[in-house]
């Protein structure tokens, strides 16, 4: 009984440090479980769309697109469906 209580004590301790170190961070991606791999997958089915519809074949293009950019993926993850970011300058 005593261990049940100082686990639940711990956990609760835990829980408010880990909020309060989230209440500070001014950036919040909005990613889901996905995270960033789905994130690459989603952008990289976009670009070979748009490659396949300006090119106007059906076999796939002949050239793989190139992955997007570090900072261009931090900005994708930051925004909402709405186009607007998650933080304000």
């Amino acid at each position: 009984m005593k261990l049940t209580i100082y686990i639940l004590l711990f956990q609760q301790e835990n829980r408010k440090k880990v909020q309060a170190i989230q209440s500070k961070n001014e950036t919040p991606h909005k990613l889901s479980r996905g995270g960033y791999l789905l994130l690459e997958q989603r952008i990289m089915k976009e670009k070979l769309k748009e490659q396949m519809d300006s090119t106007g074949s059906n076999e796939g293009p002949l050239n793989p697109p190139s992955p997007h950019n570090r900072h261009e993926k931090w900005k994708l993850a930051r925004t909402k469906l709405g186009g607007q970011m998650t933080y304000e300058k």
